[in-house]
């Protein structure tokens, strides 16, 4: 059936800049009528923002040739963010860390209508969303006044929000329309290709097309529009071993357009060697435990970074009572021995020619952002900031607020850079990994070639701990031979770990990914060289054994 002209279109179709244009005074005027909320009593807002993200996306899935899912969608979400009282003193706690409650009244009215033929609908839920904002503002003032009773405000002296000047920024770019098809045929073709693989018992191909339109407007006559788009490709590769133990890799493509996503004949080569390793692992001696030298190669040391300090290094913990605030009171001291610098500058938006997905030029709270020295040369220099205040004068953010859907934007890292002045070749930093498996006595060192996430803690009731999980690693003995091992993550406490640094590489890799936290899962690019830590722990992976199929797998090719 034919679709009427000026119909919806649900998918497919970019925001245009005139769309664009009509949608920011509806904005705007909803932002304005806002500031005009009353209830007797109590303080009346001072600001109010707009968040509108009008999102496209398409999530395909494939297995052994076949499509799975296939699945256009198209959405708008809005984040409302009302303050009372003042820029000196309002609502807002804890650095905005617990302002992310998915049962609050406001989270049920986030999701906006898609239809630019008419503005009522978006009109009826700015308006529903900002009274019910603005009663959850005044329920949280509340609450902070009657908790000064008892307990001590540190951060009571500290401006909860800082002004910002009028600003109109409209990137005139937009990303390009989402190619379905050739998606779909990508994942049908390589998932028919992995199918193929005598060993593998099972393996998928998923790329899901992420295209998304960042309209933000303000009370303070600030008006940003920016476009961001993110492909993401993953295979997954499994097998088991002769005991039952499931092995698997899993080859990750994360990138800014659908250009650097590999070609059929760039990914199968690809997944041939991720095949290549899993049949190693498959036939893999296992360890249970180790203690000693580790060489990080660069994606598992971006990880170690990002999860060790990374997080601790994000403003809006310092704010918060419930946080372990490992570097707080240390600026312009050294909290690393070995000389690295480490700096987030969202405004990077290509390294060595790839695209870096965490890039934006404005955050969540319309902040500009700035590229932010955290440590220089081992020395504490600053911290990841909002426009919540970190001291008394003078603070300015540096543009590294963040959130996804309806929680409170917070400090959160973007395109963090890893640099080493005096860095050496892989080589190099095996052979010494073998001079200090001799130094300690060890029998063996360990190379982490690949990782597939991690985890960190920093809070105060816990353990200051983070975990990296290990996909494929080995064995480096004395003589300089390698053995494939499985079965293992790393572990430790980020100060040990950190001032365990012996060496660096001078070579960076791009390792883009996503990063969850409280204001939700966001992308982010890491940037790092290797890394020599000269003690580093690891501990068992869980695993659970299974009996193998009782009939083999089917012949593929079969057209019926």
């Amino acid at each position: 059936m034919p679709i009427p002209a000026g119909s919806l279109i649900l998918a497919g179709m970019l925001l245009k800049s005139s769309t664009i244009e009509k949608i920011i005074p509806v904005l705007r005027d909803a932002a304005k009528r806002a500031l005009e909320l009353k209830l007797k009593g109590f303080p009346t807002p001072y600001y109010c923002s707009f968040l509108l993200r009008d999102i496209h996306t398409f999530e395909c899935s494939g297995s052994h040739g076949s499509i799975y899912r296939a699945q256009p969608d198209r959405t708008r979400d809005v984040y409302c963010d009302i303050r009372v009282g003042s820029y000196k003193y309002d609502q807002t706690s804890e650095g905005g860390l617990k302002d992310n409650d998915e049962e609050q009244d406001s989270v049920f009215h986030v999701s906006a209508p898609i239809d630019d033929l008419s503005y009522d609908g978006l009109r009826v839920t700015l308006w529903k969303l900002s009274e019910l904002k603005f009663k959850e503002a005044l329920d949280d003032f509340t609450k902070k006044e009657s908790k000064r009773i008892r307990t001590v405000d540190p951060t009571m002296e500290l401006h909860t929000f800082t002004e910002l000047p009028g600003k109109r920024y409209l990137e005139t770019d937009r990303p390009p329309t989402i190619d379905e098809a050739h998606i779909t045929k990508l994942c049908r073709d390589a998932s028919t290709w992995l199918g193929q693989l005598e060993e593998l018992e099972s393996g998928w191909v998923d790329c899901d097309a992420f295209c998304e339109t960042r309209i933000f407007v303000s009370t303070e006559n600030r008006t940003l529009v920016q476009h961001s788009s993110v492909y993401s490709l993953n295979a997954t590769l499994r097998t088991r071993t002769s005991d039952g133990a499931h092995v698997e890799q899993t080859l990750t493509v994360n990138c800014g357009s659908l250009d650097e996503l590999p070609s059929l004949r760039t990914l199968k080569t690809l997944l041939k060697e991720k095949y290549e390793r899993l049949i190693e692992l498959k036939r893999a001696r296992k360890i249970h435990a180790f203690s000693g030298p580790v060489l990080l190669c660069p994606i598992p040391a971006g990880l170690l970074f990002h999860e060790a300090i990374g997080h601790r290094l994000e403003g809006s913990r310092l704010l918060s009572r419930g946080e372990g605030q490992t570097f707080k009171g240390q600026v312009g001291k050294k909290v690393l021995p070995y000389p690295l610098t480490i700096r987030d500058d969202p405004t990077l938006s290509t390294f060595n020619g790839q695209r870096c997905i965490g890039s934006y030029r404005f955050d969540d709270e319309g902040a500009e952002a700035e590229n932010a020295v955290l440590i220089e040369k081992g020395e504490l220099k600053s911290f990841l900031t909002t426009r919540a205040a970190l001291g008394k004068r003078g603070h300015r953010s540096n543009g590294h607020a963040r959130n996804k859907r309806f929680q409170r934007p917070v400090s959160r890292m973007a395109v963090t850079i890893v640099e080493a002045a005096d860095g050496v070749s892989f080589k190099e930093l095996k052979k010494r990994l073998i001079e200090e498996v001799v130094r300690q006595s060890k029998p063996f060192g360990l190379i982490v070639y690949d990782t597939c996430g991690g985890e960190t803690e920093t809070s105060s009731y816990d353990f200051q701990a983070f975990f990296g999980e290990i996909s494929y690693a080995t064995l480096v003995y004395p003589d300089g031979r390698e053995e494939c091992v499985r079965g293992v993550n790393f572990v430790g406490t980020p100060l040990q770990a950190l001032h365990n640094i012996v060496a660096a590489g001078n070579v960076q890799e791009v390792d883009n990914g996503f990063c969850g936290a409280e204001s939700g899962f966001i992308p982010v690019t890491t940037i790092s060289p290797a890394i020599l830590i000269g003690h580093l722990e690891l501990q068992s992976k869980e695993e659970e054994l299974t009996t193998p199929y009782l009939l083999p797998k089917p012949k593929m090719g079969r057209k019926r």
